[in-house]
């Protein structure tokens, strides 16, 4: 199991924000430090893995041998001003592309959360039901686009990433990846109005 390392840190800003060159800074400094970065991230590259290679145990150890690797390289890390997340993410794609673990269960679109109506609570027994009926149906037109596409909405919506952060993973520019996301949701659109026609 994944231990998580809360560590405070200075590295915050004004805003809430946090400051990831301070923090890799730190960690390069002190490798104790790395917790805070391993605390801003766990959690998405452990999605990002469980998407990948489908199983909980799978994801696990995935996710320990990025951020192992990731300690290990870390003298090596220079600091662009880019998402520490998207080295991270290139990172654990590497090991589960060692692992053989890519093909057809590389991005299965079940359970997409983010899809889900924030509006409705989950007190209420109807619109717990309302809710996964809607997931249901937007998952499985979600299932029918084409593999870039699908592949670049879980990415946006489900981890939360950034088009910068898309494009590393998927080898495309920050522009391209806006423009696949605009073809995705125009495409979802059209197949959920198609649905709905009478």
């Amino acid at each position: 199991m994944l231990k998580r390392v809360t560590q405070p840190t200075e590295a915050g800003r004004l805003d809430g924000t946090v400051d990831e060159g301070k923090l890799v800074a730190a960690a390069q400094a002190d490798p104790k430090e790395f917790g805070a970065l391993y605390e801003l991230y766990v959690d998405r590259v452990y999605r990002y893995a469980y998407r990948r290679v489908g199983t909980h145990h799978d994801a696990e150890d995935v996710t320990a041998q990025t951020f192992q690797q990731a300690l290990a390289a870390l003298p090596k890390y220079e600091w662009r001003g880019l998402p520490f997340g998207a080295w991270l993410f290139r990172i654990a794609a590497n090991v589960i592309n060692r692992r053989g673990r890519t093909g057809s269960r590389e991005f299965p679109v079940e359970d997409v959360s983010v899809f889900r109506p924030q509006e409705l609570s989950d007190d209420d027994p109807v619109d717990y039901v309302a809710r996964d009926e809607q997931s249901e149906e937007l998952n499985a037109l979600v299932q029918t686009l084409p593999p870039d596409q699908q592949r670049v909405l879980i990415l946006k919506f489900s981890h939360g990433l950034k088009n910068r952060e898309i494009g590393d993973l998927m080898g495309r520019s920050e522009g391209a990846v806006k423009q696949l996301v605009h073809r995705a949701l125009v495409n979802l659109r059209a197949r959920f109005k198609e649905g709905y026609a009478v």
